[in-house]
């Protein structure tokens, strides 16, 4: 009963997160010329990225599916360590 509550509360985080990722991602794209767009629009990966990410881990708590446990861990480590990245030298190299 527990894994259940909390696989509904990562969907439904993960939902949360895709949609304020494709939000970001957006005006980052409709506002290009803006000196911040770069940095929304890694944030608005990150969000995608943690969506997806939660949900396959919703998915592997779920439905019992240690490879889509596995694969959600491994999937949201290694984006959110590259968006880090990313977004770091990114403020770091505003004037």
């Amino acid at each position: 009963m527990v894994s259940h509550t909390v696989a509904v509360l990562l969907a439904v985080g993960a939902g949360v997160m895709f949609v304020r990722g494709a939000r970001l991602a957006a005006r980052a794209l409709g506002r290009a010329e803006d000196p911040s767009a770069a940095l929304w629009l890694i944030r608005g990966i990150r969000g995608i990225v943690v969506g997806v990410g939660a949900a396959a881990l919703a998915g592997g708590m779920l439905f019992g599916a240690t490879w889509l446990l596995v694969f959600g861990a491994v999937f949201l480590a290694e984006e959110i360590y590259e968006t880090g990245v990313v977004a770091l030298i990114l403020r770091m190299s505003r004037p």
